[in-house]
């Protein structure tokens, strides 16, 4: 850093090669395409308009400020299906971004539309109780079960989506075959995901297997954060070495065996380039170097014969000659000036009266260059300042003192006639003026006062005296005299001293200009990049850190640890071998004289014994109650939810004459923009309004009224009340009759159809469950854990109410019929209480070719990359740099990642550069045919979002019945979504034709 600060080294980034490398490949995957034989013509005549809509958009650009711009012709349809040369059909229109967005909102319709409200409830359950024997027989946990229900609920859910999709004739009238197509694309991409997961969870089974080989060969080194996590990051590089192309292959097996071969075709093209050719062009492509800072000095143009004139507008910029309005010139100037004018009404033009110059950070010595520059340029302001501003051309000058008249040193650009006129704004007053001004006041200030009526208060004659004496001596004398001696003075001191100043500036301004970069360096360096260090104090930064703590202070620190560490080991070895001896000896003293002879039981806890276990102390306690009082309180709840649902039909019923009277009322006047409105006015409405407000009062004051006898108090110990599991089972059964008993005479007969299974609904159960119903309850009455029944290892208490009657509980409870039936269903929603299953998510990206459902990973700069922390920090945290063979690779792609090469889906570029480049291809060698080899794939995006603006219509792919569907595979098993066998299959079937894996044109230069 001290080198930098004096001499000022490189500081340069790369530029993105990883874009070069990105439009290769995008390039390389489409290469070998051709037009399907029904859509030459049209890809034909659509690439042969490309260049007119081109050329159409850069005149737009050119002239942004035109208003009437010239509307570009309507694009022609282009092709979307393609054939390999294999003869695979491809079909890319889900690439069309126009028809993705009409798909979304159809989509989005028939999800909603066709997928029962109560399919998640009643799969959870279905899926709930085929799980839970594979529980009993194969011993899962409950996570584990739960984890299984909704991996299969979402494999459900997608293919009731999928076959939705396919059945769908809304897709099928937008195209022909569309469903399939989105069916076996979202297919491909579910089944990408699936792979990859499955090699990340092996990856991550692999290192936690190696952690723990780690921890077991070496017990003391294992503790070392740094070493281990070394070790672990080096088998991590290696398994992610061994296992590189697993994805591409995996995804190649498994698409081809859904019939996919779209699919499966250009994940071969991304496997081949990835594979051979991206290193190739890695290697060859020179990467542009660019300075990470680029700094500006300016200095002014001393004459304004020498400003510059330019045209800003159009593009480009162009200088024009610069012409003054006071001089005259030939009548050929005049007349190339008249058609410069008139050749662009909308050409805006621009003054500059400075050059600006520019240094960068790119090469060696670039401190020393910008102080050169800077020196430069200040010196050149100054002496123009210094020499020319101030002397002749400010209100202190030569010029003012001794012009008679005022001057305009300064011009103006003229837009009319493109010259430079003087600006009046700039007009200076001279000395002469100044006085000249000031006895005009004097004179204008006298005639207003003998022009204003005599109507003042001592009269004109006395007023006069006053006003002579301030115009004239006042003002005019004094001011004659200050003017005459002080901006004399003042022009001759000042435009003198600016003189010396500015002739003696080659002499000084050097030096100050090296005390500012000084400056610079001790407090803030703004012109470093902080390439090699801290920009605040960096010359105090060099003499503590770098100097101070790493050159002195480190190297004490290490020769003291180095001595003190083993004695201090020592110490402490003797120091726990004493206390251990004298506190044994201590103990057994204490406990053979006095514990064991005088001590006894205390009755409460004290400062020399207090107890640590027996009953009240433990950590998990319960409390037992009466299986009649849970009944009580269950019928209590239940008759709760009744006033409730009840409370709400009264006041229904108690608010329909208001609903129909204001309908009525607003549906007759609103021609009129009348609406009925409750005012302090004795009306109909509001009278309605009041009665029907009283009956709400007091039916609220009575519900409220019994609702107060019903409720449970509940307490901090609330949920830890249980019941054995004879009591549960009794109260399961009871609370499935109280239940039943209620609910279909008392409570559901004031709900329609669409509330009702909204009640079902949200209780997660299937219609009439009452004893589901019963249970859940039970767990809202007292928490969620209330079905697990008390076991004898249990710690618990017995609670008892007295004082209340419950002879009609304990009756039911003793009636209840016990037998095996109902301990089976009770083991069925037991279980299904600790479960936490959501309702299946659904990505619709996965329809969508052009969204990156799982990009490159690029998380590597933020793992392994050097932080930007101080170095006093890096200093006491120092990491080691793992990853060192990193430097000949892409700088944002994470290759600790097992996805290092593999994106989902795989990218292609816009279909409309596809078929460019497809063209380009056809007519490399042509000479007749309009070449478009120049042309980007950030030209026609551009070139869509130009057409957009005059033309709103979607442009939708076109159809054509002569082209075949590509052949998709739909009898796909649900397992095919979630597990894929991760093995590789080295042996290729025969029948498969090979992917041709040459790569043809790409660009010559670079291969």
């Amino acid at each position: 850093f001290i080198i930098d600060s004096l001499i000022g080294l490189p500081a340069v980034y790369s530029g993105d090669i990883d874009s070069q490398i990105e439009n290769e490949r995008k390039k390389f995957l489409v290469i070998e395409l051709s037009p399907h034989e029904s859509e030459k013509e049209m890809h034909d005549a659509f690439c042969a308009q490309i260049p007119i809509l081109l050329e159409m958009m850069i005149e737009y650009n050119k002239y942004t400020l035109r208003e009437n711009q010239k509307r570009p012709p309507r694009m022609l349809p282009y092709s979307h299906h393609f054939v390999t040369p294999n003869n695979i059909d491809i079909d890319l229109r889900l690439h069309n971004n126009d028809l993705q967005t009409k798909l979304t909102s159809i989509v989005n319709t028939l999800l909603s539309r066709n997928i029962p409200k109560n399919w998640f409830n009643t799969t959870k359950r279905r899926l709930i109780n085929q799980y839970k024997h594979e529980q009993i027989e194969l011993s899962l946990s409950k996570e584990e079960v739960a984890k299984r229900v909704q991996t299969q609920l979402n494999i459900e859910y997608v293919e009731r989506v999928f076959e939705i999709i396919e059945n769908s004739n809304e897709i099928e009238e937008l195209s022909p075959g569309l469903g399939r197509l989105l069916v076996s694309h979202a297919r491909s991409t579910l089944t990408m995901k699936s792979i990859v997961q499955n090699l990340t969870d092996d990856l991550d089974k692999h290192l936690k297997t190696i952690r723990e080989k780690l921890i077991r060969e070496h017990p003391i080194k294992s503790k070392i954060h740094r070493w281990i996590e070394r070790k672990l990051f080096e088998e991590r590089i290696n398994y992610i070495h061994q296992h590189e192309w697993d994805a591409h292959q995996l995804s190649i097996d498994q698409c081809k065996t859904l019939g996919n071969q779209q699919a499966a075709y250009f994940i071969q093209r991304d496997f081949i380039f990835r594979k051979d050719h991206e290193s190739i062009l890695r290697l060859n492509l020179k990467s542009p170097i660019e300075p990470l800072k680029t700094i500006q000095c300016s200095r002014s143009i001393w004459f304004p014969k020498n400003w510059i004139v330019e045209r800003t507008y159009p593009l480009p910029t162009e200088q024009i000659p610069t012409i003054f309005a006071k001089y005259t010139y030939t009548s050929e100037e005049e007349e190339n000036r008249r058609r410069l004018i008139e050749s662009d009404s909308d050409a805006q033009y621009y003054l500059r009266r400075k050059i600006t110059y520019s240094t960068t950070t790119r090469y060696p010595f670039w401190r020393w260059k910008l102080y050169a520059l800077r020196a430069y340029c200040w010196l050149s302001n100054a002496i123009y300042t210094l020499c020319l501003v101030i002397p002749f051309a400010s209100p202190v000058s030569f010029r003012a003192l001794l012009s008679p008249r005022p001057f305009t040193p300064d011009y103006k650009l003229n837009r009319d006639d493109l010259k430079l006129h003087k600006d009046p704004s700039s007009k200076t007053e001279t000395f002469i003026s100044r006085l000249v001004a000031l006895w005009n006041h004097v004179r204008h200030s006298r005639q207003k006062f003998e022009q204003t009526p005599d109507r003042g208060f001592l009269g004109k004659n006395m007023q006069r005296i006053f006003n002579r004496f301030w115009n004239y001596v006042a003002k005019g004398f004094i001011g004659s005299i200050a003017i005459c001696i002080v901006y004399p003075a003042s022009c001759v001191l000042l435009s003198t001293g600016s003189f010396i100043l500015g002739v003696l500036s080659p002499i000084w301004m050097p030096i100050l200009t090296l005390l500012f970069h000084i400056l610079q360096i001790l407090i803030y360096d703004a012109n470093s990049a902080g390439e090699y260090g801290r920009k605040f104090f960096c010359l105090i930064n060099i003499l503590i850190t770098d100097f101070l703590l790493c050159g002195i202070i480190q190297p004490i620190l290490v020769l003291i640890a180095l001595i003190a560490s083993p004695i201090a080991s020592l110490l402490i070895l003797i120091y726990a071998l004493l206390h251990r001896c004298t506190r044994g000896l201590y103990d057994q003293i204490v406990f053979q004289l006095i514990v064991k002879r005088l001590a006894r039981i205390p009755a409460h806890d004290g400062f020399l014994a207090r107890r640590i276990a027996g009953p009240g102390l433990a950590a998990q306690y319960f409390y037992q109650v009466s299986s009649p009082e849970v009944l009580a309180a269950l019928e209590s709840l239940i008759e709760q939810n009744e006033l409730k649902i009840y409370q709400s039909y009264i006041e229904q019923i108690l608010m329909k004459p208001v609903n129909e009277y204001r309908q009525f009322f607003n549906a007759a006047f609103e021609p009129f923009s009348a609406q009925v409105q409750i005012t302090d006015s004795p009306s109909i409405y509001s009278r309605m309004n009041d009665v029907v407000n009283e009956h709400i009062q007091n039916l609220k004051k009575a519900m409220d009224k019994r609702n107060d006898l019903l409720r449970i108090r509940y307490g901090p110990q609330h949920d830890r009340i249980r019941l054995t599991e004879a009591d549960l089972t009794a109260v399961l059964i009871e609370g499935t009759q109280l239940v039943e008993k209620w609910y279909p005479k008392r409570i559901l007969p004031y709900l329609n159809k669409d509330e009702t299974e909204k009640f079902w609904n949200d209780y997660d159960l299937e219609e009439n469950d009452w004893f589901g119903l019963a249970s859940k309850l039970l767990q809202a009455l007292f928490c969620r854990d209330f079905l697990t029944p008390l076991e004898q290892t249990d710690v618990f208490y017995s609670l008892q109410v007295d004082h209340i009657t419950l002879s009609k509980y304990a009756h039911m409870i003793h009636s209840a019929n016990l037998h095996d039936d109902l301990d089976a269903v009770t083991s069925v929603y037991l279980p299904e209480t600790s479960y936490s299953i959501h309702y299946p998510s659904f990505d619709q990206d996965i329809f969508n070719p052009n969204k990156h459902i799982f990009d490159i990973s690029t998380n590597y700069s933020g793992k392994y990359r050097v932080k930007v922390y101080g170095r006093v920090h890096r200093f006491f945290n120092h990491q080691g740099n793992y990853f060192k063979h990193a430097e000949n690779l892409s700088k944002y792609v994470d290759y600790t990642s097992i996805t290092c090469h593999f994106s989902i889906p795989i990218q292609l570029p816009d279909v409309i550069y596809i078929n460019v480049i497809i063209f380009n291809r056809v007519n490399n060698n042509s000479i007749t045919t309009t070449s478009i080899k120049n042309i980007s794939l950030q030209d026609i995006l551009q070139l869509i979002e130009y057409y957009k603006k005059f033309y709103d219509e979607p442009m939708l792919p076109i159809y054509s019945s002569r082209i075949l569907s590509p052949t998709t595979m739909n009898n796909m098993t649900h397992n095919d979504l979630v597990m894929i066998n991760t093995t590789l299959d080295d042996n290729n079937d025969d029948d498969d034709e090979p992917l041709n894996d040459d790569i043809t044109v790409l660009d010559e230069k670079l291969l």
